[in-house]
C-alpha cells in the first residue's frame, strides 16, 4: 500500500506557513523521515516529517512564525553587513594608487608580466633585483642644431639601481631647425634612426621602450609656430608608425636650457661613479658648447650658509636621498655657430685698421680672426651680404673682438657675475673638484693634444691659448708642432674658422666664465665608453622618477 507523504515544498512565505499542505491520515508508517528542502531563503534549509497530526501541524504552524521572523531578522542583519563590506571594498579600490602609464606604455604591461625572453641577457648578472626587469632600454633623441642623434641605452637591475651596460649610436645630418617649411620632411627625417632601434631593441622589448624626442636651442630659435608645428609632425609619426611609446611630459618637445644643462651634469657625474652610493660625494662642474648655446652647472660650494642665490639659476635635487642645490645656466646665442655671427657681425659694426695694407672694396671689412688674404662672404641680419677678409691678428685685435660679445660691463644686478649681466658663483672659487668640458670645447682641442681617438684628457686655459696663438700665426713654422699628426694638420687645413673658433672658446672659457689660466680642465667625448651630454641624465631621469613597480621615486626637482 503507498505510503501518503507531506508536498515536498520549500517555506517561501507567511502564506506558505500559515496554510500548510494537506496531509492524508491512514499511514501505517510512524516513523519521522526527514528530507532537505532548498528554496528562496537561499542558505536557510527548511526541513520536514513524512506525516504529522493535527497538533503537530499546528505546532509546526507556529515553529514556522517563529522561524520566519528569526530569518526576517537574519536577512536584515547579514544584509546590513554585506552593504558594509561593500562600501569598505569600494574605499580600498578608490583610494589604491592609480596605474602609472608611461606614454602609452600601460607600466602593468611590462616585460615581468610575461614570460622572460631566454635571449635577452645582461653581461653582468643572470638574475634581475627582486620586482625589476633584467634588461631595460630607453631611445633618446637628440635633434640638435647641427643634425639628429640617437641614443639606445641598455640597462640592466642587477641590483635596485639602474646601471648602464651599453649603448648603441646613430645620427643624421642636417637638424631638424633645417626644416622649417617642411615639417613632414623633418619627422621623415628620423626615420633612418628609428628604423635602426627597431633592430637594436629585442622585438620583445618594443613596446617597454621608452622613447623621448628633445629638441635642443637650435629648434628652439626657429620659433614657436614653426617648431611646434614640427614637433607635432614628429610625434604623429613615431605614434603611427612605431611601437616605442613616449614617454608622457616633455616626450616630443623643445628642452628647457636649464634641463639640458643638468641633465648632463647627472650625465658625468653618474658615469664618474658620483652616483654610486648612498653617502653623498663630491660632484664635479659641467660645460657644454653646442651649436647655439653654451652651458654650465655645478655645485657650488657652501660659504657663509648659502651656496647659491634665490633665482631660476637655483635648481635642487634629490639623487639617491641626497640633496643638490645646482647653480645652471645656458647662454642662448653663445654655441660656437651663433658666436661666429656676433663676431662677424661686430667686425662689420665696429671696423678695425688694415695693418697688412690689404685693398678693401666698399663692401669689405677687415677681420682679425681670420688667416691673411682669406675673403669670406657674409650674410648680415638685414640680408646685406658682405665680404670678410683676413688680416690674422690673434693677439689683441682678435681678442677684443671676441671679449666684446660678452658684454661684461652689462650691469650685474645680483654679484658676482659671468658675463652678459647673468649672475655665476665664482666657478673657481666654487669648485674644489674637477671642471669636465665637452661638445665642441673637445672636438677643437682634442687634434692638437692626444687626438680625438683619446676620449678624455686635459689642458690648462694656458696651454689653450698657446694653442689659439700658434694656429692663428698661420706660420708654417708654428706648424712644425703639429706635422707628427695627420689629425692636426687636417683640421688647420680644411677649416678657415679655426682661429676664430679657438679665440672664442679661450675667451669663453677665461674671459666668460673666470676660469683661470692655470686651471686643468677635462676634456672629454666619452667616459667609460658612453658619450658625455645631457642624454644619459635625460634617460636615468626617465627610470628614476618613474618607477614603474612599486611607484616610489628616485630623482625629484623640488
Amino acid at each position: 500500500m503507498p505510503q501518503n507523504h507531506l508536498s515536498q515544498r520549500p517555506v517561501d512565505s507567511d502564506d506558505d506557513a500559515d496554510n500548510p499542505p494537506a496531509v492524508v491520515s491512514g499511514s501505517k508508517n510512524t516513523d519521522s523521515t526527514v528530507k532537505r528542502h532548498s528554496g528562496k531563503i537561499g542558505k536557510h534549509i527548511a526541513f520536514m516529517p513524512e506525516s504529522l497530526s493535527s497538533s503537530q501541524v499546528s505546532e509546526a504552524k507556529s515553529n514556522y512564525s517563529i522561524s520566519l521572523g528569526s530569518l526576517q531578522e537574519s536577512i536584515i542583519e547579514n544584509r546590513t553587513q554585506w552593504v558594509i563590506a561593500l562600501f569598505v571594498l569600494a574605499m580600498a579600490l578608490y583610494l589604491l594608487p592609480p596605474q602609472k602609464h608611461f606614454g602609452r606604455f600601460n607600466v602593468l604591461d611590462d616585460p615581468l608580466s610575461r614570460a622572460w625572453s631566454k635571449d635577452i641577457t645582461s653581461g653582468h648578472c643572470k638574475k634581475a633585483y627582486p620586482g625589476r626587469p633584467l634588461i631595460q632600454y630607453v631611445l633618446m633623441v637628440d635633434a640638435g642644431s647641427m643634425g639628429s642623434r640617437i641614443h639606445a641605452y641598455k640597462f640592466n637591475y642587477c641590483v635596485a639601481t639602474p646601471q648602464l651596460e651599453s649603448e648603441t649610436f646613430d645620427h643624421v645630418e642636417p637638424g631638424l631647425s633645417s626644416y622649417g617649411e617642411d615639417p613632414e620632411g623633418a619627422a621623415k627625417s628620423l626615420d633612418k634612426l628609428l628604423n635602426g632601434a627597431l633592430n637594436t631593441v629585442p622585438k620583445f622589448l618594443h613596446t617597454s621602450t621608452p622613447i623621448a624626442v628633445k629638441a635642443t636651442a637650435g629648434l628652439r630659435l626657429l620659433g614657436e609656430e614653426k617648431s611646434n608645428r614640427i614637433l607635432a609632425i614628429v610625434r604623429q609619426r613615431l605614434e603611427s608608425r612605431y611601437p616605442f611609446p613616449i614617454i608622457e611630459e616633455q616626450g616630443v618637445a623643445v628642452m628647457d636650457g636649464a634641463d639640458e644643462g643638468v641633465f648632463a651634469w647627472v650625465t658625468v657625474n653618474y658615469l664618474l661613479g658620483r652616483f654610486n652610493s648612498l653617502k653623498k660625494k663630491p660632484t664635479v662642474a659641467i660645460l657644454d658648447l653646442g651649436g647655439a648655446s653654451t652651458q654650465v652647472v655645478f655645485e657650488p660650494s657652501i660659504v657663509n650658509g648659502h651656496s647659491v642665490a634665490q633665482g631660476t639659476h637655483r635648481y635642487p635635487m634629490n639623487f639617491n636621498g641626497n640633496e643638490y642645490i645646482l647653480y645652471q645656466h645656458s647662454h642662448l646665442g653663445y654655441g660656437l655657430m651663433l658666436a661666429r655671427i656676433q663676431i662677424n657681425s661686430y667686425v662689420v659694426d665696429n671696423p678695425i685698421s688694415n695693418r697688412h695694407g690689404i685693398r678693401l672694396e666698399s663692401n669689405e671689412y677687415a677681420h682679425p680672426c681670420l688667416p691673411v688674404g682669406l675673403r669670406q662672404n657674409f650674410i648680415r641680419t638685414s640680408g646685406e651680404n658682405v665680404v670678410l677678409v683676413g688680416v690674422s691678428d690673434p693677439g689683441e685685435e682678435c681678442r677684443a673682438v671676441v671679449e666684446a660679445i660678452f658684454n661684461k660691463y652689462e650691469a650685474c644686478r645680483l654679484p658676482p657675475c659671468s658675463f652678459n649681466g647673468v649672475y655665476q658663483p665664482a666657478l673657481d672659487a666654487s669648485i674644489e673638484d674637477d671642471i669636465y668640458a665637452f661638445s665642441f670645447f673637445f672636438d677643437l682641442t682634442a687634434p692638437f693634444r692626444l687626438g680625438s681617438s683619446t676620449p678624455a684628457q686635459e689642458m690648462t686655459i694656458a696651454e689653450i691659448e698657446e694653442l689659439r696663438g700658434r694656429v692663428c700665426i698661420g706660420d708654417e713654422d708654428d706648424y712644425k708642432k703639429f706635422h707628427d699628426s695627420a689629425e692636426a694638420m687636417k683640421e688647420i687645413r680644411k677649416s678657415s674658422d679655426l682661429c676664430m673658433d679657438l679665440s672664442y672658446i679661450y675667451g669663453l672659457l677665461e674671459y666668460g666664465y673666470g676660469v683661470p689660466k692655470h686651471r686643468k680642465i677635462k676634456l672629454a667625448k666619452k667616459l667609460k665608453g658612453h658619450e658625455t651630454g645631457w642624454c644619459v641624465g635625460a634617460s636615468i631621469a626617465v627610470l628614476e622618477e618613474r618607477d614603474w613597480f612599486n611607484g616610489s621615486t628616485g630623482v625629484e626637482k623640488l
